[in-house]
């Protein structure tokens, strides 16, 4: 247990109250957050301009009022890790205390007792409330959704062609079509269900001139009749495809005018 402080306020109190009274002025709110070792005695409440409002007159005196604040006496404060605090404890307690240890150590973290902040502040129990941090709420976790429930499966009429003997591979093409019989004999596809790696696409057929044209567009030479031509025998043009000599546009076969420039067709004067 820590002692209680004395009746009449030390340098260990007056520290303590110009800490607390220096962050409350300058960030309130680290006073409940750690702070470094260093930012204590460089910062916070540094010798130089502190030590007429602490009353101690040597520096060496001012680091061993130091030391006992980080060693946890009265427990105005605790220093983290425990390992450090512990140190810092035992060399307060020495017979010759090396007053300037905390030195060693000016990263370790320096946490102030929230109750004694409160009473150096001079807090009343509704305003410690205000300023307590807000208590942790347990988040029920909801219930997850009840699992949908399986589809029903489709009644089925028939078992499947696996465990249907009586079907035989011609019946399995398509299902549900009548044995054939003698005198009710199977219709006949009208394409073959093998595939007929021989045959050929049917030729393509060439492009005929216009009826009633027996004359080539392009020399005007006569036409043979009765026969697909795609070239006239006297100039060697295609008679099948005819372009106009002007614009290039596709004409029909017997047009006398390309309906693109107006340009009269050559031999269909």
């Amino acid at each position: 247990m820590f002692s209680a402080p004395p009746a009449v306020p030390d340098e260990l109190d007056r520290l303590f109250h110009r800490l607390v009274a220096n962050l409350s002025d300058l960030d309130p709110p680290r006073l409940q957050r750690p702070f470094a070792v260093s930012e204590l005695y460089e910062n916070l409440v540094p010798y130089r301009t502190h030590r007429k409002q602490l009353r101690i007159d040597t520096k060496q005196d001012y680091e061993m009022v130091l030391l006992r604040l980080l060693a946890g006496e009265r427990g105005y404060a605790a220093v983290e890790p425990e390992e450090v605090r512990e140190a810092l404890a035992r060399e307060a307690a020495g017979v010759n205390p090396d007053t300037g240890l905390f030195r060693r150590y000016a990263g370790a973290k320096v946490r102030l007792d929230p109750d004694r902040v409160n009473d150096a502040l001079g807090r009343t129990r509704p305003e410690r409330d205000a300023l307590a941090p807000p208590a942790l709420v347990e988040v029920e976790t909801p219930a997850p959704p009840p699992a949908a429930a399986p589809m029903p499966e489709l009644s089925v009429l028939e078992a499947p062609p696996a465990e249907r003997p009586d079907l035989d591979a011609a019946a399995l093409v398509a299902e549900g079509e009548e044995e054939p019989t003698e005198d009710r004999p199977r219709a006949e596809l009208p394409f073959s269900l093998e595939e007929d790696e021989e045959a050929e696409p049917p030729p393509t057929l060439p492009r005929q001139p216009s009826a009633g044209s027996t004359s080539c567009a392009y020399c005007g030479g006569e036409l043979p009749l009765g026969r697909a031509v795609m070239f006239c025998p006297h100039c060697g043009q295609n008679v099948g495809v005819v372009h106009c000599p002007a614009c290039g546009s596709e004409l029909d076969v017997g047009w006398r005018y390309c309906i693109t420039c107006g340009n009269q067709m050559a031999g269909l004067g």
